[in-house]
């Protein structure tokens, strides 16, 4: 399960993050995951106060996702102490999290659909 564990609040973009780390045992998929304010939920402009993943990164266990609100190209860095880190970006020219106020959400993707082969009957 991926969870939020900082927010970088700033007025400038590319200095302002959400820390987010998989907390679960196996690997997500990041895509369709949507990071979004509490102003979003009481009727804010959603499209202004949240981000949905659309890149296809598998985060493994335990390792962590840098969602900047500034522009960037997606990727994979290592730390110093040589732990993965995913890189993604919002694309945003102005703060997005330092303009909201109230707590941040992370919501998941629940379902995903998969077209079902008909069951074979053994008798």
């Amino acid at each position: 399960m991926i969870r939020i564990v900082g927010i970088q609040r700033n007025e400038v973009p590319e200095q302002e993050f959400v820390l987010l780390q998989n907390q679960g045992s196996l690997r997500l998929n990041i895509r369709g995951h949507l990071v979004m304010s509490q102003s979003a939920l009481e009727g804010a402009d959603l499209a202004s106060f949240a981000h949905a993943f659309s890149d296809e990164a598998l985060i493994p266990p335990g390792m962590y996702v840098v969602l900047s609100t500034g522009v960037g190209e997606p990727r994979w860095t290592k730390t110093k102490e040589g732990q993965l880190v995913y890189y993604a970006y919002m694309g945003r020219r102005q703060a997005v999290w330092d303009r909201c106020s109230g707590p941040i959400h992370v919501l998941a993707t629940q379902h995903t659909f998969a077209e079902r082969v008909p069951a074979i009957v053994l008798r």
